[in-house]
């Protein structure tokens, strides 16, 4: 039974690592994992499976985004020509491979290109699961008048493409979606109905006991971040890429951009967060890690700030620890519902 992993949207090496894991999982239960990603510059992991290239989005050069509309137009998704040439590659992908199920993790148009064709099942943070609705709430402010715009595009067009009249964020959520994701943490948690999307992070249970106040500080930076040096020179943290259950153990502060992967696992951990964010997503983490009382955001640092900064994460230790007890119910796991549906799909016994 082949099973085909898509990725075509957004930074970071967590969507590899997430795909990775549901990989690992799904073949004790004799799946042969096909992947066709956006990018493979995979950090501190094998990767032994099989790969097919992904098709490119079209990028419009404009950055600045309000809504997931927004980001979907973007990449082309409000362009009837532009989308409907990159659903016939992914769908040549789709021939080339013959799966019996498509997993994405931020891959609306192969859940455009596969639907009604292969079973879908949408993973991902919140950020990328959308809502069952059809017009996005703005997620930044002031919200400008274009992104309206954008969103009737986008609706249109992936409506005259694909021929239904379901709302939008039902279509972009296939056959089934799983958000590895704690409700705290999602955008979109009050328009949600199902509770039972969310599955946490892929990797819990967390070890207990990772923190320690006389520990150094751990970072995970991006290469391109343009004040990367700054940070790692003024607060001299390890940044070891290992995975993080080993590079938070006796960490006293973790350093990151916000990625809800980093962000839930230190939130558990009852490690406090400096946060350096970098794109929507990581502003929306870095504002409810702040709103929760568990992290200090940094926008354009400089020597000084930093040193503040640090000190004032550092004075959240004490919220850490007990929003970490609060939240305990979310740390284990619960790999064994999607995997549950994944056979479900597959004809295939638990």
């Amino acid at each position: 039974m082949k099973v085909l992993f898509g990725w075509e949207l957004g930074g970071g090496q967590g969507h590899i690592q997430r795909l990775a894991a549901l990989a690992r999982t799904l073949e004790s239960y004799g799946v042969e994992p096909v992947f066709a990603l956006k990018s493979y510059k995979i950090k501190g992991m094998s990767f032994p499976w099989k790969i097919v290239c992904a098709p490119l989005l079209p990028f419009s050069g404009r950055s600045e985004s309000y809504t997931f509309a927004d980001i979907l137009e973007t990449f082309g998704f409000g362009n009837a020509n532009l989308l409907r040439s990159h659903l016939q590659a992914w769908q040549s992908v789709l021939l080339e491979v013959k799966p019996s199920l498509v997993i994405t993790d931020f891959a609306p148009g192969l859940v455009l290109a596969a639907r009604n064709i292969i079973p879908t099942i949408v993973t991902g943070d919140s950020f990328a699961v959308p809502p069952p609705i059809e017009v996005f709430p703005p997620l930044r402010f002031p919200t400008p008048s274009e992104s309206e715009k954008h969103q009737e595009q986008v609706s249109n067009t992936i409506r005259e493409i694909v021929k239904s009249n379901a709302l939008l964020g039902e279509v972009l959520s296939g056959d089934a979606s799983f958000i590895f994701d704690i409700p705290e943490l999602d955008p979109y948690r009050h328009l949600r109905s199902d509770v039972n999307q969310y599955l946490s992070v892929h990797i819990t249970p967390i070890p207990k006991n990772l923190h320690s106040s006389n520990g150094p500080a751990w970072a995970y930076l991006y290469d391109d971040y343009p004040y990367r040096d700054l940070v790692l020179q003024t607060l001299r943290p390890e940044s070891d890429f290992k995975p993080l259950s080993e590079v938070l153990a006796g960490k006293s502060l973790a350093i990151h951009h916000g990625s809800s992967t980093t962000a839930i696992t230190c939130l558990l951990a009852g490690i406090p967060q400096l946060v350096f964010p970098k794109h929507l997503q990581h502003q929306l983490n870095a504002m409810t890690l702040s709103q929760l009382g568990v992290a200090k955001i940094s926008t354009t640092p400089t020597w000084e700030g930093l040193l503040i900064a640090q000190a004032e994460a550092y004075g959240l230790t004490e919220n850490a620890l007990q929003k970490a007890k609060s939240l305990a119910h979310w740390n284990q796991n619960f790999m064994s519902i999607f995997v549950k549906t994944c056979l479900e799909f597959l004809g295939a016994q638990p």
